[in-house]
């Protein structure tokens, strides 16, 4: 006991004449308590937790294990008998000769950031002459010595409820109260309403649920002099009648939060009358090539320990296209091409009812429409995720989440305007509703295609082909400048993946091709009466273009040589226009089912089942990395990769993702479109 005392005497003298003398002093008194309790004859219960917490060299480095997490719980959980000071989790991030790796220490809860880069530099954590931060042995070094150490991460108060975390929280929990009083007031009418039937009311009709001709006329006479009277109320009372008219909303919106209303809505497998029933199919098997895609790619990110093996055997192998490999995603292109054909079929319709074309008025309902189906949900995705990782207890893998959370504090106001595609890309809030942003921009140009259509013939002809050269043009040029790679990008090109998400994959003017195919394809189906496809030997050439255009785009991205130092032309014709073409041939499929050829084909794409899981796609894209990210940042150690692992995963997040993403849709999706309705 008596060096520790002496020593906190002569602190003091140590902060002026040492190098650790920017080091607060509340952190070195309480780091040189933890390291003396540590090294003493008899260690502390306290300091061993915290010495045991810290992260260990393990094995299959050249697997990728290169991370020491240690363990964050023990950490956490180690308090100093005193109560002065407990454990508090960092991270370390280390270079050294050509690796960079992060350690997993644990200090003393005074100590901030910079106070533990500042103590790991000057290699002050030891227990007896071993040092925490011990480099890697030279079998996989040059040189087994630390080059340099960044700024140090600590997990202290990692996500904090400010104003904003705040009002996100309010408004994630208003949308279950809602809909939960909603509900109950729905019930309480219903049930009042069975009370005031009077016996005469209860008798069955002798038409047994068709209505006669008396009885309408009867049923309009009470509702007139049910009008007359709450006129005449209002009249007398004066005021009355803004109390009636605000009870008179308050009962519309209840009743639009209700279950009652919004679930037997979801909860039909009937296709829509006119609606390809095979695009509910085609719809969700999308989606779930997504969920796929980002189980892998998020996983990946940060909690692989044999990483390395993971980018060998699934990045270049056409068995994971399903999953990273390949030109990943092409599902996304398949939504720009549905969406495509449902905007001109609702232009459409809209027209079909208006007298006068396409005037502003109507330009401006059309729009209007979409992002009333598209923002409700979309900025209370934010929320949720803002709300929900500001109280969630992390684990050892922070960084993502908290990448996150910054972002949609900074930037959900880009979000709110669509514009996340342009501003701050690769910080933006919820970095995968870029389609959103995309969508929306694509949308404003389908009123000039539709005008087109309806005066001249050509002029449509003209300005598609206009359309589809540029963004062929555009794409093109910016993969020869930028060296774009054709199939999954990895960290092993870093510039040209940075590059690729920003400059090309987010951009609308690239990604075009796919929704104007899907435009054209309504405008061509929807007056389009009489039957195209007149035989088998028609139906079965289109589904053989069908199948070689799909296989070539799939194929052809392992081929092409896009290398930083060879990327061939092929490599630029390719980026140009395989998306387009992936388009037209899902449009094939969409047009032969529609016509009567799709075979087997729609017979799956027809099952019922299709018709509920596509009513709560949107909510599921929307949610799904929000559970993806947060599975992850929960753990404290990393995943080893294995398919089956990886398999168990994917069902995992599906599933988690189908019953949230019901949740969403008849908590806040339906209950605003019944409002929409309403108003």
């Amino acid at each position: 006991m008596l060096v520790p005392s002496l020593l906190l005497l002569l602190i003091p003298l140590i902060l002026y004449a040492s190098p650790v003398r920017n080091v607060s002093l509340r952190c070195l008194e309480d780091t040189n308590q933890f390291l003396s309790d540590l090294n003493a004859v008899e260690p502390k219960a306290y300091a061993i937790m915290m010495y045991d917490s810290l992260g260990k060299l393990g094995s299959n480095v050249l697997g990728g294990n290169t991370d020491r997490l240690g363990s964050y719980t023990e950490c956490l959980s180690a308090k100093v008998s005193s109560g002065k000071f407990q454990g508090q989790y960092c991270k370390l991030q280390v270079q050294q000769e050509g690796f960079d790796y992060s350690i997993g220490v644990c200090v003393p809860d005074s100590c901030h950031d910079e106070d533990v880069t500042t103590l790991a530099i000057r290699d002050i954590f030891k227990f007896k002459t071993m040092s925490f931060v011990s480099p890697f042995p030279s079998l996989f070094t040059l040189n087994s010595t630390i080059s340099a150490v960044s700024v140090a991460r600590c997990a202290k108060g990692l996500f904090s409820i400010d104003a904003f975390a705040a009002i996100c929280l309010f408004v994630s929990i208003l949308f279950i109260v809602l809909p939960i009083t909603g509900t109950v007031y729905a019930a309480a009418v219903k049930w009042e309403g069975k009370l005031d039937e009077s016996p005469s009311d209860s008798l069955p009709s002798a038409n047994y649920g068709s209505t006669s001709s008396n009885e309408k006329y009867n049923s309009e006479s009470k509702k007139n002099q049910k009008r007359q009277s709450m006129r005449a109320q209002s009249s007398k009372w004066g005021s009355g009648s803004k109390t009636v008219a605000f009870l008179g909303v308050l009962d519309r919106t209840l009743k639009c939060f209700s279950l009652q209303k919004n679930l037997p809505t979801v909860w039909t497998i009937k296709s829509s009358n006119g609606v390809c029933s095979a695009l509910n199919g085609i719809r969700v098997l999308s989606l779930v090539w997504i969920i796929s895609g980002h189980t892998s790619q998020m996983t990946a990110w940060q909690n692989l320990d044999n990483v390395l093996e993971w980018k060998a055997r699934v990045l270049k192998n056409p068995i994971y296209v399903y999953s990273r490999s390949g030109p990943f995603y092409l599902s996304v292109d398949t939504f720009f091409l549905i969406s495509g054909w449902l905007s001109s079929r609702s232009l459409l319709n809209m027209l079909h009812h208006s007298e006068k074309g396409i005037t502003l008025k109507v330009t401006l309902k059309y729009l209007g429409n979409r992002l009333a189906r598209l923002q409700p949900l979309h900025m209370y995705s934010i929320c949720l995720l803002v709300a929900l990782y500001s109280v969630i207890p992390w684990g050892s893998v922070w960084e993502i989440s908290k990448f996150n959370l910054d972002n949609c504090r900074r930037m959900w106001w880009s979000n709110l305007f669509l514009l996340n595609n342009f501003i701050s890309v690769t910080e933006s809030c919820n970095g995968w509703t870029w389609y959103l942003a995309n969508d929306f921009q694509f949308y404003l140009t389908t009123p000039l295609v539709i005008f087109l259509y309806t005066k001249s013939k050509c002029g449509l002809i003209l300005l598609g082909t206009t359309l589809f050269v540029a963004s062929f043009t555009v794409t093109a040029l910016l993969s020869a400048l930028f060296r774009l790679p054709v199939a999954s990008p990895s960290d092993m090109r870093e510039m040209s993946t940075v590059m690729y998400f920003t400059e090309y994959y987010s951009k609308p003017y690239c990604r075009y091709g796919p929704f104007l195919v899907g435009v054209l394809l309504g405008l061509f189906m929807y007056h389009q009466k009489a039957q195209i496809l007149r035989n088998k030997v028609q139906a079965s050439l289109g589904w053989l273009c069908a199948m070689l255009a799909m296989l070539a785009v799939v194929s052809l991205a392992y081929a092409v040589e896009d290398s930083l130092n060879s990327y061939s032309s092929a490599a630029v014709i390719y980026q140009a226009l395989h998306r387009t073409l992936w388009a037209a041939a899902i449009g094939w499929i969409i047009f032969a089912c529609q016509e009567g050829y799709g075979g087997l084909a729609n017979w799956v794409l027809s099952w019922g089942i299709w018709t509920l899981l596509a009513k709560i796609s949107y909510a599921c894209y929307l949610v799904h990395p929000i559970l993806i990210i947060l599975y992850n940042g929960l753990q404290e150690t990393l995943m080893h990769y294995s398919d089956i692992n990886m398999l168990y995963l994917f069902f995992g997040h599906s599933l988690m993702t189908f019953i949230t993403g019901l949740a969403l849709t008849v908590l806040v999706e339906k209950p605003f479109e019944e409002l929409k309705q309403s108003l």
